[in-house]
């Protein structure tokens, strides 16, 4: 029997704004990939989500990327300009996929937060599950801003009611095909030990990381200036910057742009600090590495994500406070995470899938 018959093939579309929505989905498809040997996953990607799910391994079919947030000094801009962005960005996406998608070829659609597949996909009856962090966008805070997100979170919620299948990292509306799930994370190449060994920390390590947009440059450039500050002759610092800036390196600061494995560095470093993504604060919760989270300004999402860990803007002036009192901690019990959960319902959903 030849290779295309024995495989169940499908689509797994990434929003690519920032490498959060990417990490998540390698981690879904490797799990699905060790329950089922014969599915096949061609990604649907633009630049930078792109390059990670490249790097993890997997094919993938390049396509118009997202546009990204408009922020000064760590405060995002009035949103109705992304909204903006986001609409020509739809309508580019939708010409692409009418020309390059097969939907015969490819028998089901799994979606983390990328819906102009999703649409595609439930238009021409594909089976579609959809991996949300929320069903609805908050980032408003203007009047023209709040006039335009009513109606684009009402146009996001027609599809996504639409899919069979709805896995919500956050609370939902309790429609019939949404199932909660908790923290998606990639699983660790080595034990810690090995890890700082083969990255060569010889002292305790702080890791600066701001993931894939440009919104971070504030937090580097705070982080590395409280580090200077503090003198500490025990610890070195690693910045990963990504892929859309450049940080310079400094006597102790090391430099990254783009790291495939970043759940690595997040296991082998003392202390994380992050412009709070979901996808690096879940690795270094499940890591047992502290976190210092310090959202964005007006990023609804990030700074829902630093409130939990008691963490807001403002603390960008404490960090001279926060890094030695954080690095005193050691490490910390390592966090559950919802994996294994999120995988089973999407093997119910692509068993669902392959009699239809």
């Amino acid at each position: 029997m030849s290779r295309a018959m024995e495989e169940l093939r499908g689509y797994f579309a990434v929003h690519s704004q920032g490498l959060g929505h990417a990490t998540r989905a390698v981690a879904l498809a490797r799990g699905l990939l060790e329950r089922r040997r014969d599915l096949y996953f061609l990604f649907l990607a633009g630049s930078p989500a792109l390059d990670l799910v490249v790097a993890n391994g997997f094919d993938a079919l390049t396509t118009p990327p997202a546009p990204d947030w408009e922020a000064t000094n760590g405060v995002l801009g009035p949103v109705w300009r992304w909204y903006r962005d986001y609409a020509r960005y739809l309508r580019i996406a939708r010409r692409f996929l009418e020309h390059e998608a097969d939907w015969d070829y490819y028998r089901f659609l799994l979606s983390d937060s990328e819906l102009a597949s999703a649409r595609e996909a439930i238009r021409h009856r594909v089976p579609t599950a959809l991996i949300l962090d929320a069903t609805r966008h908050d980032f408003a805070r203007d009047p023209l801003s709040r006039l335009i997100e009513g109606p684009a979170n009402f146009w996001a919620s027609r599809i996504v009611r639409r899919a069979d299948l709805i896995l919500a990292a956050e609370p939902a509306p309790g429609w019939p095909n949404v199932r909660r799930i908790g923290p998606i994370v990639r699983g660790f190449s080595a034990p810690r030990e090995q890890l700082r060994e083969d990255f060569v920390f010889r002292k305790k390590t702080i890791l600066v990381t701001v993931g894939g947009t440009a919104v971070g440059e504030f937090l580097i450039r705070e982080a590395v200036q409280a580090f200077h500050d503090l003198k500490l002759d025990d610890v070195s610092m690693v910045v990963v910057s990504g892929p859309k800036l450049k940080a310079d390196a400094a006597p102790g600061v090391y430099t990254y742009g783009f790291l495939p494995n970043l759940q690595d560095y997040l296991l082998a470093a003392d202390l994380v600090i992050t412009t709070a993504g979901k996808g690096t604060v879940n690795e270094a919760l499940a890591a047992g590495t502290p976190v210092i989270a310090i959202p964005p300004k007006g990023h609804a999402e990030a700074e829902r994500n630093a409130a939990v860990l008691g963490y807001r803007f403002e603390d960008i002036h404490r960090l001279r406070e926060l890094i030695p009192q954080k690095l005193a901690l050691g490490r910390l019990p390592p966090k559950p995470m919802g994996n294994d959960q999120a995988v089973e319902f999407l093997m119910d959903f692509l068993e669902r899938a392959e009699i239809r």
